[in-house]
Parts: C-alpha cells; sequence; structure tokens
C-alpha cells in the first residue's frame, strides 16, 4: 500500500523489481519464470528493471526507488554478498532474494544472515520462484507501509498534530506551512471545533518564531471592563486598583505570536485600538502618555461571517482587511468526510496510548457508522466521542454498535435534507436516487479504506475494474486516489 506523504512515492508509481545477473541465459530464464508466477501487487503495475551488474544496480537504487530485489551471488566485479551489504546500507527495508545454484546453498546462508529476505536455486522452479516471491512481496508493501506511517507520524508533529486525508485538507496544510515562513497576520475562519486553534498552533511551529511566546486570547472569555488592560496592559494609577505598572498579553509576546481567538466578540471600542497595534506595530498601556514598540505577529479565528459583520457596522472594515492578509477556511468536517477515517483513528491511537489501551482500534463498521453522523460539533465532538469510545472498550476493537450508542440519532448526515420528486417521472426519480446512493457509497468505502480501490472493491463484493469504473462515473477523476 502507497502513501501519499511528504517525501514519499506517489500512488501512482509502479512496484519495482531489481533483477542482477550477468549471465544472458540465466537472466532470461529467470524473466520467463517471473513472467509464469503471474505476480500481483496492490498498485497494479509492476516494473522490471534488469542489471548485468552489481555497480549497475547500486547506481540504480541511488536514482529511483526499488520494492524487491533478485539478484545472483556469483558474478564479475562486486558479488552478490557485497552488494546486499552495500543495499543494506541504502535501505534496510528492501527485500532481497539472493539465487544460487545448489552448490552454493552455504553461501545463500550467508548472505541471509547478511541482510537477504530468502535465497532461490537455480535452476529456476516457477512456482517455487512465485511462492517465494509473493511472499517477499508482501513483506515490501508491509514495510513500506511502516516506514510511510513513521513519516506521517515525524509530519503530523511537525505540522502540529494536524490530521486528515481530503485534498481539502492537503491544501489547506499546505496554506500553513507556506503561512507559517511569513510574518502575514492570517485569520482563520470556520464553524465552532472545526480545529481553528490548531491551525494557528501549527502555523506558529512552522515559524522561524517557532520558539518565542505564543499567546493565546479568547476574546469571549475576558471581563467586559478589564479587556483593554488585558491586551494593551496599564500604568499605575490608570484606574481604581491598578497599584502598578503591568504589561498587557500582547506586549509580553514580544517577538512571537499573539493568536486573537474568536475576534468577532473584540468590543466595537477595541477594534481601533487593536488596528493601530497591527498597522503602527506599537501599543500604549492604559493610562500611558508614550507608546511603546512591539514586533509581534497576529493570528485570528473566528466562526462568525465577518463580512456581514462589516456591513452591519458591528465589525471595523479596515480592521477585517488588515486582519484578513491571508485567510484559511476550515470547512467543517460533514463536507470532508474523507478525514474522518484519518482523524478517528488517530485520536484513537493517542487515547489509547493514554489510557494504557494502546491496541485499541476502530472496526471498519465504526468507521462507517462515523460517516453516517453529520458532526454538528466537528472535530471537538469527533474527538469527545472517540475519548469516550476507548474509555468505555472492554475488548481491544470498537464496535459499530459502540460507536453507535455514543451519537444521536438524530444526527445522521443529510436526514434533514428535503426530497421532492413530484416533479420527475418515475424513472427519473429511481435515476436520481440511484445516482445518490451509488455517490455516496462509493465515497465512503474509499474513505474507510484510505482511498485505497483493491480493497475498497473487496469489501463492496465488486470486481476492482467494475469498481473504478463507478469510481469514474459518479466520483469523477480518481488519479490521485490509492489503486
Amino acid at each position: 500500500m502507497r502513501e501519499s506523504l511528504p517525501g514519499s512515492r506517489t500512488t501512482r508509481d509502479p512496484f519495482t523489481i531489481l533483477v542482477i545477473d550477468d549471465d544472458p541465459t540465466d537472466t532470461e530464464r529467470l524473466l520467463h519464470a517471473i513472467e509464469q508466477a503471474d505476480l500481483k501487487v496492490n498498485d497494479g503495475v509492476i516494473d522490471i528493471q534488469v542489471r548485468s551488474s552489481a555497480e549497475g544496480a547500486l547506481q540504480l537504487l541511488e536514482e529511483r526507488p526499488v520494492d524487491l530485489v533478485l539478484t545472483d551471488v556469483v558474478m564479475r566485479g562486486l558479488d552478490g554478498l557485497d552488494l546486499v551489504n552495500q543495499i543494506q546500507k541504502i535501505d534496510r527495508d528492501l527485500p532481497i532474494l539472493v539465487v544460487t545454484r545448489l552448490k552454493g546453498v552455504r553461501t545463500a546462508v550467508d548472505a541471509i544472515k547478511r541482510g537477504a529476505y530468502d535465497y532461490v536455486l537455480k535452476p529456476v522452479n516457477p512456482v517455487d520462484l512465485g511462492m517465494r516471491l509473493h511472499q517477499a512481496i508482501r513483506t515490501s508493501e508491509i514495510l513500506r507501509y511502516n516506514s510511510a506511517f513513521k513519516r506521517t507520524v515525524r509530519y503530523e508533529t511537525q505540522a502540529g498534530g494536524l490530521v486528515g486525508a481530503g485534498e481539502a485538507f492537503q491544501q489547506m496544510l499546505k496554506l500553513v506551512r507556506e503561512t507559517g515562513q511569513t510574518r502575514s497576520t492570517v485569520l482563520i475562519t470556520g464553524e465552532t471545533g472545526t480545529g481553528k486553534g490548531m491551525i494557528a498552533r501549527a502555523i506558529h511551529e512552522q515559524s522561524q518564531e517557532h520558539d518565542r511566546t505564543y499567546q493565546v486570547i479568547d476574546c469571549t472569555t475576558m471581563p467586559e471592563g478589564m479587556i483593554e488592560s488585558e491586551l494593551f496592559g496599564h500604568v499605575r494609577g490608570a484606574f481604581t486598583g491598578a497599584i502598578s505598572d503591568k504589561p498587557g498579553l500582547i506586549e509580553l509576546a514580544e517577538g512571537g505570536t499573539v493568536f486573537l481567538d474568536e475576534i468577532g466578540d473584540l468590543p466595537l471600542s477595541l477594534q481601533a485600538k487593536l488596528l493601530h497595534v497591527l498597522e503602527e506595530n506599537e501599543i500604549r498601556r492604559v493610562g500611558a502618555t508614550r507608546t511603546k514598540a512591539v514586533e509581534t505577529r497576529f493570528i485570528a479565528a473566528t466562526n462568525q461571517d465577518l463580512e456581514e459583520k462589516v456591513r452591519a457596522g458591528a465589525f471595523r472594515k479596515d480592521l477585517y482587511y488588515r486582519l484578513a492578509v491571508v485567510v484559511i477556511h476550515v470547512p467543517p468536517l460533514r463536507e470532508r468526510k474523507e478525514d474522518i477515517p484519518p482523524i478517528a483513528r488517530h485520536l484513537c491511537a493517542q487515547f489509547g496510548r493514554e489510557m494504557n489501551k494502546p491496541h485499541c482500534v476502530l472496526e471498519a463498521s465504526a468507521i462507517e457508522e462515523m460517516l453516517e453522523y453529520a458532526w454538528p460539533g466537528n472535530v471537538r465532538e469527533l474527538r469527545n466521542v472517540i475519548e469516550r469510545a476507548v474509555m468505555i472498550a472492554t475488548e481491544n476493537e470498537i464496535s459499530c454498535e459502540e460507536i453507535r450508542s455514543l451519537l444521536p440519532a438524530s444526527g445522521k448526515a443529510g436526514s434533514e435534507r428535503p426530497r421532492s420528486y413530484a416533479s420527475m417521472s418515475y424513472v427519473e426519480a429511481k435515476n436520481q436516487v440511484l445516482g445518490e446512493f451509488t455517490a455516496e457509497y462509493l465515497k465512503e468505502k474509499l474513505a474507510v479504506h484510505g482511498g485505497h480501490l483493491t480493497k475498497a472493491a473487496e469489501a463492496s463484493g465488486l470486481q476492482r475494474q467494475y469498481f473504478s469504473t463507478l469510481v469514474k462515473r459518479y466520483l469523477g477523476d480518481v488519479t490521485n486516489d490509492k489503486t
């Protein structure tokens, strides 16, 4: 199974077998035996590369990825044993099958001790070769998947723990990485619970100032009479109780990042002062006669329609445009269902570790149940459900029934969509319902199986070719999906 990950191979790369033998006759027999073996790989395409020397093989390995090596032992120049040593230095996860004659069995065993996966005897028996190659292919795919998973974990850590699989998520993550390299002001929009705070934190972590202060200011929780002092600070005697000078939260974040959560709730009276800070890079404490320079990066987030608030006179137009230098919109979870499986599995693994249940996993049916739900509370609600599911789990696998018991019955996705077929003929209405069902079914099957066409087709009880045809017909171009 291939993963589309940063720095990894794409899902369209063929499964590459490298054959190394300096005897043309033996090479021809080996290729014929491989053809008779009728090999199958998850990606469907096998590419066989042939080299007549170990040196040529090593050059190829430096130039492109290889999934499996089949090499003779006795060759001119660098022999097979030395080649195994060299390959181990390049890629310890690359399965190597050595080919030798019967009298060279001890040499083959030596190769295995050095890291080779298995050996094959000459003259090559197609049935025996096929069995060993099938086993090696499965091993290669497992090792590649594990390697990709480890890269994913590292990448998620670097990106602030953000998890997703869909195109919208990938575009959003790309924008997070790019924005992190600048000091531009960012406005993050989206419904409550979509993870706007995590994105803000990820932007800060991607920046050169990641080791500086990251100050979170929730505009909805500050006491109305104290918010100005909290933001900008005050001097002694500025008001009753101001017995000493006090820096504000913005000033305390000097050189770092200020995250203004729910900026739409900032009182109109303070918006002009915040605009001044953004434009002039200076603050004036309450009661002070002088300003103080600050070098702070601002990220704001809101679940409100600020443009509508501008039109209603409840939010300053100039402040809105100053905040919206870069806008990142986080779609609700119901609009990016393909992200639900990876997020759910990630959270399950996280809570499993925290609750000393490291083997706790979600059944495929449990994922399907979650795909049926509309998630009005978005990722925050999903997180709460997974946490409760892991907490009450008595078995290693969390079932569909357990997830269903934690979800409101009224939250099925699409349960509130009105349908009217009065203006249609029976055939038209039937075709529309069938088309909607098919598209939704295909989308959810692919989501459950991580976009893997072969596995989704098998789970559906359909031939892969027919399943692929349906996907192209109802979901469009899926050339970026796993095959």
